[in-house]
């Protein structure tokens, strides 16, 4: 006799008994007939059956399952389920973007953070959207980290309505600065006094080669081809979280044309440890303090060292430098695949008319 897979056997003693398996052990069913013993196995095994589809039911919708049987949708406050969000459906993101998240939420949510899902209306999460003050990109940013955690929580029948669907569109509230770079006449000041000292090292291969911060402080010996005067970006350095070397995105790990100054600079460093970031020893308010000091010898307008940056795309296009060439020089996200497609079609002559452009040798 045997039911759902499981066959009755008589036992040594005279009895009859069988076996089912339940949670990685055997459950032993014995009865003083088959039929006995049949009737037990049907109440167990359907119990048992129904057990497996509870549990497996509650996995794939985020339920709970009470003593007594019944199936409940799981209860997140807005801070359990961030958490659960941020670690379940946001990984592989950095340990300093974690972080920022982590501070943004904080924040701007605090007030909403020990409330239940369902309780959170669109109203409540438009005020606060609201109430952030300033930059239009803090707003931006909470308002897209609300809608992918709400948009998951609606697919996951955790919340009964998506209240992110129709949140206010974000203004700033102060005027925005506009981003500012040198004039030519203000890089060559900056040029000339920045290689009388090796200390500004730093900020004029971040000034000529239009690197960020952390990708200048990473920079390491075996980085450099001075064959082929070329330079390889592919890590970041941030002092908060100095063990993430990852760039800001994928588009930031590239190669680029050494220009000649810059190559007379970095031979001051290429017999040191090929490991070892060439600028350890600088520090950002080391960087900060240096960077004061040119501007004040140069006569330079204050600008951010991030600024020097913009100084290199604002001479890429003065002169006249393919935007897909500037693109792929400082790492930024290249756009479309037709783009993309266009992009990896400029010859490499053309790319070589443009480096001599830079290094002042055009025609």
């Amino acid at each position: 006799m045997t039911y759902k897979g499981k066959t009755i056997q008589k036992h040594i003693r005279g009895n009859w008994f069988v076996r089912v398996r339940h949670n990685g052990q055997y459950i032993s069913i014995y009865g003083r007939t088959k039929q006995d013993t049949y009737e037990k196995l049907k109440v167990i095994a359907d119990k048992v059956e129904q057990e497996k589809f509870m549990r497996k039911f509650a996995e794939l919708t985020s339920c709970q399952i009470t003593q007594s049987g019944i199936v409940k949708i799981k209860s997140y406050t807005l801070q359990e389920w961030f958490d659960e969000w941020l670690t379940s459906y946001k990984g592989n993101l950095r340990a300093i973007t974690v972080k920022n998240y982590r501070t943004l939420f904080e924040i701007h949510c605090a007030d909403l953070l020990d409330l239940k899902l369902n309780n959170i209306t669109n109203a409540l999460l438009s005020k606060m959207i609201n109430g952030i003050s300033g930059c239009k990109q803090v707003k931006d940013t909470m308002k897209s980290l609300l809608k992918q955690m709400f948009a998951i929580a609606h697919n996951d029948k955790l919340i009964d309505q998506n209240p992110t669907l129709n949140l206010p569109k974000s203004k700033a509230t102060a005027p925005t600065t506009k981003r500012k770079a040198l004039t030519q006449e203000q890089e060559n000041r900056m040029i000339e006094i920045g290689l009388t000292d090796k200390k500004y090292d730093p900020l004029i291969i971040c000034l000529l080669q239009g690197l960020r911060k952390g990708e200048m402080l990473a920079l390491r010996p075996n980085d450099f081809d001075f064959d082929r005067k070329i330079l390889r970006i592919d890590e970041s350095y941030d002092e908060q979280n100095p063990q993430d070397l990852q760039t800001k995105n994928a588009d930031s790990n590239r190669t680029m044309p050494m220009f000649e100054i810059t190559k007379s600079i970095l031979l001051r460093y290429k017999d040191q440890d090929p490991n070892t970031r060439i600028f350890e020893k600088m520090t950002s308010p080391k960087l900060y303090k240096l960077f004061a000091s040119l501007q004040e010898k140069a006569e330079l307008p204050k600008i951010t060292i991030h600024e020097l940056r913009h100084t290199f795309v604002t001479r890429c296009h003065e002169k006249g430098i393919d935007e897909m060439i500037v693109q792929k020089w400082i790492g930024h996200q290249i756009g479309s695949r037709i783009t993309k497609a266009v992009y990896t079609h400029i010859s490499s002559d053309k790319e070589l008319e443009y480096i001599e452009q830079m290094n002042g040798k055009a025609s």
